[in-house]
C-alpha cells in the first residue's frame, strides 16, 4: 500500500458551544474511513474503499472531517497538485449532515484547511453545485468560466500511421505500464494539475465512474490515451506520454473510429487548428481564489477531466 505517509491528526475542538473532534488525513484508521465512506455513500452515492484497496491513495489526498463523537458529520477532502515549485489546493467532496447545517462545520473546515496551507500555495480552487453558489464567496472565492478545446475533422480523410491497443489494467504488466506513463508524464495543459492518485481513481479503482475501458496505448509515441467516442464526437479526456506528443498524430491513431469531432479533457498547451467555446458540467460552477482569478479571466481555461473531486 502506498497510503498517506503523514501521520493522522485528531484535535477536540469547539464550534458554537459544542464539542467535535477534528480529524485529518485518517484514512489509514479503518473505524474512521468506514463512516466516511458511510457518509460519501448517503451524499453521493459512491465510496472511496476501492480506492484505499487499490493502493493508490496517495499522500496528495487529505480528509478533513468533524466528528460528532463516532458519527462524521461534515467533512472536506484536500487534493494537492505541484505547479512552479508550490501547491495548488482543490477542495471536494464537501458535504455536512442534515442535521448538522448551518451551524459553522463548513466554514470551520475552510478555515482550517486554507491556515494550514496559507504558506504553501499557488491558489485553490473548487466546483460547487447551484444550491451553494452564495456560500463560497464569503471566503474570497469568485466564479470563473471554463473554456474547452475541440477540433473538427473528416476522420474518413486520415491515414492511420500509428497503431493502439486497448490497455488492460486488471492486466499486471498494463497497470504498470500506464502507472509509470502516468508517473513520468510531461506536462501536455496550460493548467498543471497532474495527480497520480486522481489518475488512478478514475481509470483504475472505479471502472463503473471512471475510464478504465477507454485506455489506449500508441507504442510509437509511448503514450497513453485515455479516450471515448459518443455521438460522432472522439473525446480525448488525457494522455500521458514522457515526451511531447503531436496532437494530430494523437488524434490519427483512432482513424478506426468514426468521428467529426475532437474535444478535449483539458486545455493543450499547443493551440494551432483548436477552437473553444464555453464548457460547463452539469449545474457545476468552478470557484478560485484570487490568486488564480487573472488567470483563469484572461485565459481559456478548463481543469483537467481526471482532476475534478
Amino acid at each position: 500500500m502506498v497510503q498517506g505517509k503523514d501521520p493522522m491528526i485528531m484535535e477536540n475542538i469547539l464550534i458554537k458551544d459544542k464539542n467535535y473532534r477534528l480529524c485529518i488525513g485518517y484514512q489509514d484508521n479503518e473505524t474512521l474511513r468506514l463512516e466516511f465512506n458511510r457518509m460519501t455513500q448517503h451524499f453521493w452515492g459512491f465510496d472511496f474503499e476501492n480506492y484505499y484497496q487499490s493502493g493508490f491513495w496517495d499522500d496528495k489526498c487529505i480528509l478533513y472531517s468533524l466528528f460528532d463523537e463516532d458519527k462524521i458529520v461534515a467533512h472536506i477532502t484536500v487534493s494537492l497538485f505541484e505547479q512552479e515549485g508550490k501547491k495548488l489546493i482543490q477542495l471536494g467532496t464537501v458535504m455536512t449532515d442534515e442535521n448538522y447545517q448551518r451551524q459553522g462545520l463548513s466554514s470551520f473546515l475552510l478555515r482550517r484547511i486554507s491556515s494550514d496551507f496559507v504558506h504553501q500555495i499557488k491558489g485553490m480552487f473548487l466546483f460547487a453545485n447551484n444550491e451553494v453558489l452564495d456560500f463560497y464567496p464569503k471566503f474570497d472565492f469568485f466564479p470563473v468560466p471554463e473554456y474547452t478545446a475541440f477540433k473538427t475533422v473528416k476522420n474518413t480523410s486520415m491515414t492511420t500511421v500509428w497503431t493502439k491497443r486497448k490497455l488492460n489494467l486488471d492486466n499486471a504488466e498494463d497497470l504498470k505500464l500506464f502507472e509509470n506513463l502516468v508517473e513520468q508524464a510531461v506536462s501536455n495543459t496550460e493548467f498543471q494539475t497532474k495527480s497520480k492518485g486522481l489518475a488512478l481513481f478514475y481509470c483504475y479503482a472505479y471502472p463503473v465512474m471512471g475510464f478504465k475501458e477507454s485506455i489506449y496505448y500508441i507504442d510509437e509515441l509511448n503514450c497513453a490515451v485515455v479516450a471515448q467516442v459518443e455521438n460522432n464526437i472522439l473525446y480525448m479526456i488525457e494522455l500521458f506520454s514522457t515526451n511531447e506528443v503531436d496532437l494530430n498524430a494523437v488524434i490519427n491513431a483512432f482513424a478506426d473510429f468514426s468521428f467529426t469531432e475532437v474535444v478535449f479533457g483539458f486545455t493543450p498547451k499547443h493551440t494551432e487548428g483548436l477552437e473553444w467555446r464555453i464548457w460547463k458540467e452539469d449545474d457545476l460552477q468552478l470557484f478560485v481564489t484570487r490568486e488564480l482569478l487573472s488567470f483563469f479571466e484572461e485565459e481559456r481555461m478548463k481543469v483537467a477531466t481526471l482532476s475534478h473531486t
